[in-house]
């Protein structure tokens, strides 16, 4: 697969690569590249200690990927042949998109009320505000949304 050059290289980036906190709450992990270099892997730490093992073996694949494949380049396919290869190589289901019930609860607990519908009282909620330069419509009724 990897010649003993391209193997030393290649455990040379990945022991070099930082594993930093998420403040994420929608995704369970990322592999982050800029200018075609390995920047660190980003875990959500909240996560259960079964699905956090296998969110790191998700983004080491990544990393592996990038660094055997496409060294200096931007990372592309991020789910492609080769991401799929070095995923079975580490054990693990070649899964895009993960679920957890803790991310999922820290998400609903950052909600805030940001608006309400004057016609039918719905209340909604955001991460963010909305901006206050603009007029917001209630798709369902119509109704105009004040801002809180």
């Amino acid at each position: 697969m990897l010649g003993d050059h391209q193997a030393a290289t290649l455990l040379a980036g990945i022991a070099s690569l930082p594993v930093r906190r998420s403040h994420a709450t929608r995704t369970l992990g990322s592999y982050v590249s800029r200018a075609g270099h390995a920047v660190c892997i980003r875990l959500q730490f909240a996560l259960e200690p079964a699905l956090l093992e296998e969110t790191f073996l998700h983004e080491l694949a990544h990393a592996c990927d990038h660094l055997s494949n496409q060294p200096g380049r931007p990372y592309r396919r991020v789910h492609g042949g080769g991401w799929q290869a070095w995923a079975a190589a580490l054990g693990i289901e070649g899964k895009v998109r993960g679920q957890s019930e803790v991310l999922t609860q820290l998400y609903r607990e950052k909600l805030k009320p940001v608006a309400v519908c004057r016609r039918c009282g719905v209340k909604f909620q955001r991460l963010r505000r909305l901006s206050r330069r603009r007029n917001y419509l209630h798709q369902a009724c119509g109704g105009q949304l004040d801002l809180l």
